[in-house]
């Protein structure tokens, strides 16, 4: 395999790996209310759903980086990949939503296994300036996941039930098994960790000692406030205060995406990382000031949409410089760094989505995106602070 074909081969797999955390969470968005009418359960606990998988998502990263730091990343990417083909059965057969939310809580935990992976076979591979690029590249390809997967939900749910879209995610994981054969190992046995399983989780500890690590993980951390407190909330922005249909809706959040895509591509074409997030930081918060507004005034849609838009440009153009400077500051530790960097991610995922639930829709999404928008901005302008002149 050429060195050109390897690129693209890896470009595409990562980008595909990295992706499911937005496939397993947004391909079924528009089903919410349809499953909560099949297992005949209230709203908050099909929503429920959806925090158990984030929960997945999150907690799975924080064993399996360091794990793929002392075994390597291929061995446990095919292990996920079986699991997640697994949990993806149990959801579509569980009997009553209880079993279900625990189905996607294992769900999760498998698909973490291929986003860490992702971001540590990144690193493993490249570094400095191509490192930006390349996983400006990955999330560009990440981007589409988002476009496709609520419209692909949204016309799905036209001629099948909500388990159509689970059956899409099986595909999806057999497809990525079938990639992963194909995946040579990234992480040679030499710069393998040496250390015990219990003391390779020790590696945190070191991790987060390291303060140009910590700085950049607070921003990344911050943004997804934003982008998982939109995520939760839009279907019922969409659909209950707007009136959409599910496929209205699932093109209005398809449409949003793509800004997230350019975004990422943007930021592969700025040459300082300094510049990139100092734009995104000021502008996710701006965004998501305006959001806010639409939101409380009731605006027209095309304001509201306008706005969301922005705000997620500037997500995308916030995360690939920021991941590339934390896991630069990271390198020898890549997985267990880029652990913490997706747990916390997801973390801040499910404590959004129950939040954005509470009250009025309106009030507790401008709440949430206006907190992140803030926090992403204060964290930005610490880490600016901190930054190397040549940066």
């Amino acid at each position: 395999m050429s060195s050109k074909t390897k690129f693209t081969f890896l470009m595409f797999l990562l980008g595909m790996l990295s992706a499911f955390g937005p496939f397993v969470t947004d391909l079924y968005l528009p089903a919410l209310p349809n499953l909560a009418d099949y297992f005949k359960a209230t709203p908050s606990a099909s929503q429920l759903s959806l925090t158990m998988s984030m929960l997945g998502l999150s907690i799975g990263q924080l064993f399996i980086g360091p794990l793929s730091d002392k075994y390597g990343r291929k061995r446990l990417l095919v292990i996920c990949l079986v699991l997640f083909v697994v949990g993806t059965c149990a959801c579509i057969y569980a009997p009553d939503i209880a079993i279900f939310n625990i189905c996607r809580l294992l769900q999760g935990l498998a698909a973490s296994g291929g986003i860490v992976i992702a971001r540590s076979v990144s690193a493993d591979s490249y570094r400095g300036p191509v490192l930006t690029k390349f996983l400006a590249m990955v999330s560009a390809v990440n981007g589409v996941a988002p476009i496709v997967a609520p419209v692909l939900g949204g016309f799905l749910l036209n001629f099948m039930s909500w388990k159509g879209t689970f059956a899409v995610l099986l595909i999806y994981g057999f497809v990525l098994l079938f990639m992963a054969g194909k995946f040579q190992e990234s992480l040679a046995p030499h710069r393998r960790s040496q250390k015990s399983i219990l003391a390779s989780f020790t590696l945190y500890g070191e991790v987060f000692r390291n303060g140009e690590f910590v700085r950049y993980f607070l921003v990344c951390s911050a943004s997804m406030i934003v982008l998982f407190g939109y995520i939760a909330a839009s279907p019922f922005i969409f659909q209950k205060l707007y009136g959409l249909s599910p496929i209205g809706f699932s093109l209005c959040f398809a449409l949003i995406a793509v800004c997230t895509a350019i975004g990422c591509a943007t930021s592969g074409k700025i040459r300082s990382d300094r510049t990139a997030i100092k734009i995104a930081g000021f502008g996710v918060f701006a965004a998501s000031l305006a959001v806010a507004a639409c939101l409380l005034t009731h605006a027209p849609l095309p304001l509201l949409q306008a706005s969301f838009m922005v705000t997620t440009f500037m997500f995308g153009l916030m995360q690939p410089p920021a991941s590339a400077l934390a896991l630069n500051a990271e390198r020898k530790n890549a997985g267990t760094a880029s652990a913490a960097m997706g747990a916390a991610g997801f973390l801040m995922g499910g404590i959004a989505s129950p939040i954005v639930g509470m009250g009025g829709i309106a009030v507790s999404a401008s709440a949430m995106l206006v907190t992140g928008g803030f926090l992403t901005m204060i964290f930005m302008i610490i880490a600016k602070s901190k930054m190397p002149k040549k940066q």
